[in-house]
């Protein structure tokens, strides 16, 4: 019995006999943009963000996201909040007009 489980392997993990050649296994995409950059980046639009729009981009939670946003502020980026809407927007200034 166990020989047949051996066999079995050995025949699943070979080339097809039909001589067809198997698919190369696609590669992983490797993201080299850290979740920081990308609500960095989102934040730099011209209308910001909020914090619904950085949640469906991250896949965060909205506290995530509001102490994402309060690290950066620590961290030296300027954010300004309008609030004139239905809904907050956070949006980073400039470095030139920060100072």
């Amino acid at each position: 019995m166990r020989n047949q489980t051996a066999n079995s392997d050995r025949h699943i993990a070979g080339a097809p006999e039909s001589g067809v050649a198997m698919p190369a296994k696609a590669k992983p995409v490797v993201e080299t943009k850290t979740k920081i950059a990308v609500l960095h980046k989102l934040l730099s639009r011209p209308r910001g963000a909020t914090v619904a729009q950085i949640q469906n981009c991250l896949i965060w939670q909205p506290h995530s996201v509001r102490a994402a946003i309060s690290r950066l502020r620590t961290s030296g980026v300027r954010i300004e909040i309008d609030q004139s809407g239905k809904v907050a927007r956070y949006r980073a200034m400039p470095m030139e007009a920060a100072q």
